[in-house]
């Protein structure tokens, strides 16, 4: 990032691609499903007012509150709709040590309903690491870990993908900045 680097630990080009296929799996099944399930809600609905309609004649009333009814299933599909066109990136960059900071990449979540996650730069002192066990196919993780006026913050790394030994990260944060 800056010629001042420390450490830029930067995820490992198999790892990252591997990793961009299966979120772009994961946000078209969510996408599909949810196209199915708008289509699913909206015929639950809309086959009983056909029904009375056909049974009773039809009212002002029987479309309003058809109307009303169907806004949920409609909704669900436009959201889902906007979830098959979501294209899903990885950050290049998992974490980066400068003397002064530890900076975080903004991660964008392959579901449209979770925040995403923004870009963070915390200050070096009083920032700490440890690699710590996971589950799945990273089997390590990196967490930093700060307070900020009494808050604890934290931000993780799976370390199985980086292009650095995590090891490396824990001792940079360890080691006093170049000054």
């Amino acid at each position: 990032m800056t010629s001042q680097a420390m450490v830029i630990a930067r995820y490992d080009e198999v790892s990252r691609a591997a990793h961009e296929r299966t979120l772009r799996r994961l946000v078209r099944t969510q996408g599909t499903l949810l196209l199915v399930l708008g289509a699913f809600l909206g015929v639950i609905v809309l086959l009983p007012f056909v029904a009375l309609a056909i049974d009773t004649g039809v009212d002002a009333a029987y479309f309003l509150a058809l109307a009303v009814l169907l806004v949920a299933p409609i909704a669900i599909v436009v959201f889902g709709m906007r979830q098959l066109r979501r294209q899903v990136r990885m950050p290049e960059v998992a974490v980066t040590i400068t003397p002064a900071a530890v900076l975080f990449p903004a991660i964008e979540r392959p579901s449209a309903l979770a925040p995403r996650v923004r870009a963070e730069e915390w200050p070096r002192e009083g920032t700490t690491a440890e690699i710590v066990p996971a589950t799945g196919p990273s089997a390590v993780r990196i967490e930093f870990t700060r307070r900020d006026a009494g808050k604890r913050r934290r931000r993780s790394v799976a370390a199985g993908n980086l292009d650095v030994d995590p090891r490396v990260i824990v001792e940079a944060l360890k080691t006093p900045p170049i000054q």
